[in-house]
């Protein structure tokens, strides 16, 4: 059985009674946990409730699209006039070869700037998925580009993927 307290906003869960997967949003006062399923929030005993593993997680992005943030008729999207990439790969051989030499605080910080002009063209755009393959190594940039997808509110979700060397991102 799951602990509700053990859980994270954002985590992904199976009720087991009807195999429906949703998104955990927090514990409700009545002690049932707030499943985001759909658009809908549904109120769930922790024990009708099991994790879903990453490794088993093919996300189904229309669970995490809410319908109430397509504002499309009131706010139209500027769209590029070229599609961006849909994956960005941040290793500085592939980014900028010319700068492999450079001190590592230059190159990280070389490598967020792109990023975010990555997911800004892509939100601009109306991609509604990017990848964002950042290397394994001590985990520095992924740390850093997580925290960047953290303050954007046009991120829907993100998870690892490639045994933790990139980001799936939904827009």
């Amino acid at each position: 059985m799951i602990r509700l307290r053990d859980l994270w906003i954002g985590d992904v869960v199976r009720i087991i009674s009807s195999g429906k997967i949703g998104k955990f949003e927090g514990i409700h006062p009545t002690g049932k946990a707030r499943i985001a399923h759909h658009g809908k929030i549904l109120l769930v005993k922790a024990s009708n409730l099991e994790l879903v593993p990453e490794k088993e997680l093919i996300p189904d992005f229309d669970l995490f699209y809410d319908e109430d943030d397509d504002e499309i008729a009131d706010n139209p999207i500027k769209k590029l006039k070229t599609r961006p990439e849909q994956t960005l790969d941040l290793h500085i051989e592939k980014l900028a070869p010319h700068m492999k030499n450079e001190p590592s605080g230059k190159i990280i910080e070389y490598q967020l700037q792109q990023s975010e002009i990555f997911i800004k063209n892509a939100i601009e755009y109306g991609l509604p998925q990017i990848t964002i393959i950042h290397g394994k190594g001590q985990g520095v940039l992924r740390e850093a580009i997580e925290h960047q997808l953290k303050m954007l509110h046009q991120v829907k979700f993100f998870f690892t993927k490639n045994g933790g060397g990139a980001v799936d991102v939904l827009l």
